[in-house]
């Protein structure tokens, strides 16, 4: 199962920490999986804090259940900062609306979504840039589909592995599950909560898709503002 992280800090000098309200989604989630006697054999996540710390608070509702977590840098959200460095300054060129903005953009999360997707366009058609080394999009794609073929390698077919990670990695493991072409695949991305799971099962041919962006765990708690997308 890929389990998206809790809510970030959106709005924050460090985005990449879980709110209080992502903790809380990480615990519930831990709750979930522990009443369905679902604990994994495996506990896997990205180098990066907010996905580290959901893998912390949902294990921390799992007593006595010890799984070591494991850490993989291929499952690393794709380099957001990196993106609006090398594809913003074309974005604000064409959008005049964004462009007034300010640092506005990065306070309001309609207008942050509308400047991300076009980003994130700009990104997938690998167009140029003078901003650097920042991984583009084949090679992001590359990176965690090598990730999960060591997962298929390394573990049995019936290994029960909890994976926490990010939207972008979970949208190239379903893309890869489906076949589906780099736009469709990152239109995913758009749509997965915040702590939500998405279950894949290993095949003798790759992945099959079992279940996606699943929150119900959090839907049942019937508060609303649990079920957040960013």
């Amino acid at each position: 199962m890929l389990i998206r992280h809790g809510q970030a800090s959106f709005g924050s000098d460090n985005y990449d920490q879980l709110s209080d309200l992502g903790h809380r989604q990480s615990r519930i989630t831990g709750e979930h999986l522990a009443g369905l006697g679902r604990l994994p054999d495996v506990m896997i996540s990205g180098e990066l804090e907010r996905q580290k710390d959901t893998a912390i608070g949902a294990q921390g509702q799992w007593d006595g259940h010890d799984a070591d977590l494991e850490i993989a840098d291929a499952f690393n959200e794709y380099d957001a900062d990196g993106l609006f460095k090398a594809y913003l300054p074309a974005a604000l060129r064409e959008d005049a609306e964004l462009a007034e903005a300010g640092q506005r953009l990065f306070q309001d999360r309609r207008l942050f979504q509308r400047a991300f997707s076009r980003i994130v366009r700009a990104w997938l058609s690998e167009e140029p840039h003078d901003a650097g080394d920042v991984e583009g999009w084949s090679a992001f794609r590359g990176r965690v589909q090598d990730g999960l073929e060591r997962l298929r390698s390394n573990y049995d077919r019936d290994a029960r592995i909890a994976l926490f990670t990010s939207g972008g990695p979970i949208a190239v493991a379903v893309g890869e599950a489906l076949g589906l072409s780099p736009s469709a695949t990152i239109e995913l991305n758009w749509v997965l909560f915040n702590a939500s799971i998405t279950e894949l099962r290993s095949t003798k041919t790759g992945w099959r898709l079992m279940g996606f962006n699943n929150v119900t765990h959090l839907e049942l708690v019937g508060e609303p503002g649990l079920v957040t997308s960013r």
